[in-house]
């Protein structure tokens, strides 16, 4: 999996231009991209770059500053997202019960 990190691009947040270096590393179209965040940075960053943001209440901002900064919806936190991807136009694969963590997700939760 390709990393992106500050270092590879020339403006931080909240300028696009991480998330648009990380799209196009990945080769998928930055409007066709969900950016999860937990700041007001990352929203109007993924605002900024086109793309559908989501935002985490794990950062310490509230739910109301995150949804004004962009995002589309806002979660408890990453398992609370896993639970309802559905509501940002993520299918799940067959073979995965509703609510259940994808093996790889719950490898990233446990990093």
């Amino acid at each position: 999996m390709p990393l992106i990190t500050r270092d590879d691009v020339e403006r931080a947040k909240p300028d696009p231009d991480l998330f648009l270096a990380a799209a196009l590393r990945l080769g998928v179209d930055i409007t066709a991209s969900v950016v999860v965040g937990d700041s007001v940075w990352d929203l109007l960053a993924a605002r900024r770059a086109r793309a559908l943001g989501v935002g985490l209440l794990s950062g310490g901002y509230g739910a109301e500053e995150l949804e004004q900064a962009g995002a589309y919806r806002v979660y408890q936190d990453p398992l609370d997202l896993l639970r309802h991807l559905d509501e940002v136009g993520v299918r799940i694969a067959a073979g995965f019960r509703s609510g259940a963590m994808p093996p790889s997700a719950a490898g990233a939760m446990n990093d």
